[in-house]
């Protein structure tokens, strides 16, 4: 994945079998997740531990035991929660592959699902009665996708999501939308493009007024919404777009602190030391002794 860009460009599975399953151990006070977007759906379990998600401008305190849902396309990360460590794993699947014809659960869940028609729970918890099933049912499939090789494995992810399926029907647990809200994706398609544009020009000087003309918005409204969905603002976003670019530099040899920062956008040296320090927890020239 290229860590200036919030569309993930990792391939989930493979073609014939679209589905990844990915296991993440954040120590106290580590990053948890960067804000990125891509278009397959995902369930996310937290195993020990605690973390604060936001899927789209909506944010969940996830504790161990509980899960959430994220639609394709929507944008998401998270942060800790407390300074607490976290133990997460992620399921990612393409929903056409779910699909096979156009009658029966196709045509009742798996399609209504790809067009943003219906929606599963965003947060749910195995300590409730529905949510016990469904959150063993979720660990149980990615323990499977990460362990060993099953020649069954195919066989055994399709038929568990179907069954997970079955568990929010059950549960009375799978939301139909409404008309306005399938159709309501004009203002984060507008925080993607402005993503892509800064991630395309973060070289030379950006004013909040030039990116806020980009989303068609007026600055202060432009501002409110952006952090709403990125929990952070576009300055804050842009500098640390910067800060990962400079990181990425100085593990290329014969690449030097200065060089760095002026590559990434950066025109006073103190403050991006400063910067980068306050992300890495060392300076440019440690992060460069340690990653060569």
């Amino acid at each position: 994945m290229d860590k200036r860009s919030l569309l993930e460009d990792r391939v989930h599975g493979s073609s014939e079998f679209p589905v990844g399953f990915y296991r993440m151990e954040r120590q106290a006070g580590d990053p948890i997740l960067d804000t990125h977007w891509h278009a397959e759906a995902e369930f996310l379990a937290v195993e020990s531990g605690q973390a604060v998600f936001h899927v789209g401008r909506s944010t969940y305190e996830v504790r161990a035991g509980e899960a959430l849902f994220i639609p394709g396309g929507e944008l998401h990360g998270g942060y800790p929660l407390d300074g607490a460590a976290c133990t997460y794993s992620a399921l990612v699947f393409d929903p056409e592959w779910l699909g096979g014809g156009a009658e029966g659960v196709t045509a009742r869940f798996v399609k209504p699902l790809q067009r943003g028609e219906i929606g599963f729970p965003p947060h749910w918890s195995r300590e409730t009665e529905g949510g016990r099933a469904a959150f063993g049912r979720l660990a149980d499939l990615i323990a499977l996708g990460l362990a060993a090789e099953d020649p069954a494995l195919e066989l055994r992810v399709k038929g568990g999501l179907y069954l997970l399926i079955a568990d929010f029907a059950a549960a009375g647990w799978i939301q139909r939308k409404e008309a306005w809200e399938v159709g309501a994706s004009g203002t984060p398609e507008r925080m993607k493009q402005v993503i892509r544009y800064m991630e395309e020009h973060f070289v030379r000087k950006l004013s909040v007024s030039e990116l806020a003309g980009v989303a068609g918005m007026s600055e202060g409204h432009f501002s409110r919404v952006f952090k709403s969905y990125l929990r952070q603002t576009p300055l804050e976003y842009l500098n640390r777009l910067r800060l990962r670019y400079a990181a990425d530099m100085l593990q290329q040899p014969g690449v030097s602190v200065a060089e760095a920062a002026m590559a990434s956008g950066f025109d006073n040296f103190s403050y991006f030391s400063k910067s980068f320090r306050a992300l890495y927890r060392c300076t440019p020239s440690d992060y460069r002794k340690t990653v060569r």
